[in-house]
C-alpha cells in the first residue's frame, strides 16, 4: 500500500494585529510637510534635483552680502534696501516656484505615491495644505533669511548697535509681513497651476508662461485702454505688482511717471489684490486634490 503524502503545509509566519500607539493624521500631516520641505530644496535627491535650489540660495544671499558690504565700506546705510531685495527675491521665487512646485506633487502622481498617501488618515485636503506650507516655508527661509541679514548689517553699523535696534526695529513688521505674503503668494500659485499637470515639464512651463502672459497682457492692455481700466490694468503685471505692494510696505513714494504712478492706487490695493490671488489658487489646489480623493 502506497504512502499517503500531504498536498500542502501550513507555515505558522506570526502575522497579528498592530498593537502600538497610533500617531494619528496630524502626524502623518507634520511628516509629510517635513519630506516636502527636504524635497523643495532637493535634499535626499540627485544633484540635478539640487541644482536650482542651490542656484536660487546664491542668488538671494549674494546681493545682500553686497549690500551689507558697500555700506559698511562707504558708512552710508542707504545702500540696504530692503524694498529693491524683496522684488528681486520675488523674481527667483517664481523660478523656484517652476521647478520645485512641480517636484513636490506631480512626481507624487507620476511615480503612483498619491493613491498610498491617501490610503491613510491623510485626506485629499491635507496632502494639498502640506505641499502647500512646505513650499511656502521653502520660500520664506530664502526670502527672511536675507532680509534679516541686511536688517542686522544696518543695526550694526551704527555707532552704538542698540540704536541702530531702535531706529531699524518698526521695519521688523514689513520685513516679515512682506516675506511672508510673497512665499504664500508664488507657493500657491506654483502648486496650483502644477495640480492640473500631468507631467513636471508641463507645469513648469505653466507657471513660467502664468508670469510671462500675465505681464504681457497686462502692457498690451494699458497700451490701448484708457482711463480707469488703464489705471487698473497694473495690477495685472505681477512686476508691477509687487513693486507697488513693496513700496506700499516700506513706505515708499512712487516716482510719477512710473506705471504705479501714473496708476495712482492706494498702496493697500496691491496687497488686496496678492492676498486675494493667493486665496483663490489655494481653493483651486485644494478642489483639485478634493476630487483625488473622491
Amino acid at each position: 500500500m502506497s504512502e499517503v503524502r500531504a498536498a500542502g503545509t501550513i507555515y505558522d509566519l506570526g502575522y497579528q494585529r498592530y498593537g502600538g500607539r497610533r500617531l494619528g493624521r496630524l502626524h502623518a500631516l507634520r511628516t509629510l510637510g517635513a519630506y516636502s520641505i527636504r524635497g523643495a530644496f532637493g535634499l535626499g535627491r540627485g544633484a540635478r534635483s539640487k541644482f536650482i535650489p542651490s542656484l536660487v540660495v546664491g542668488l538671494v544671499f549674494l546681493p545682500a552680502i553686497a549690500q551689507v558690504g558697500v555700506a559698511s565700506t562707504t558708512g552710508v546705510a542707504a545702500f540696504i534696501n530692503y524694498a529693491g531685495h524683496l522684488r528681486f527675491t520675488a523674481f527667483l521665487l517664481a523660478l523656484f516656484a517652476a521647478s520645485q512646485a512641480p517636484e513636490l506633487i506631480v512626481s507624487d502622481k507620476q511615480q503612483g505615491v498619491l493613491s498610498m498617501y491617501l490610503s491613510r488618515p491623510l485626506t485629499g485636503s491635507d496632502y494639498a495644505l502640506a505641499k502647500l506650507f512646505a513650499l511656502a516655508g521653502a520660500m520664506l527661509a530664502l526670502t527672511l533669511a536675507p532680509q534679516l541679514f541686511l536688517f542686522l548689517g544696518k543695526v550694526f553699523m551704527a555707532v552704538s548697535p542698540w540704536a541702530g535696534f531702535k531706529s531699524e526695529w518698526r521695519k521688523l513688521g514689513p520685513i516679515f509681513g512682506g516675506t511672508l505674503v510673497t512665499s504664500c503668494f508664488m507657493a500657491s500659485i506654483g502648486l496650483a497651476l502644477s495640480s492640473l499637470a500631468g507631467r513636471r515639464a508641463y507645469a513648469s512651463a505653466a507657471v513660467i508662461a502664468f508670469f510671462l502672459l500675465t505681464s504681457a497682457a497686462a502692457e498690451l492692455i494699458r497700451s490701448v485702454a484708457t482711463g480707469e481700466v488703464k489705471r487698473y490694468a497694473v495690477l495685472a503685471n505681477p512686476i508691477v505688482l509687487f513693486t507697488g505692494f513693496t513700496d506700499w510696505l516700506f513706505d515708499i513714494e512712487a516716482k510719477r511717471r512710473t506705471a504705479i504712478g501714473r496708476a495712482d492706487l492706494p498702496g493697500s490695493t496691491y496687497a488686496y489684490v496678492i492676498i486675494a490671488v493667493c486665496l483663490v489658487a489655494i481653493f483651486i489646489l485644494v478642489a483639485r486634490y478634493r476630487r483625488t480623493e473622491a
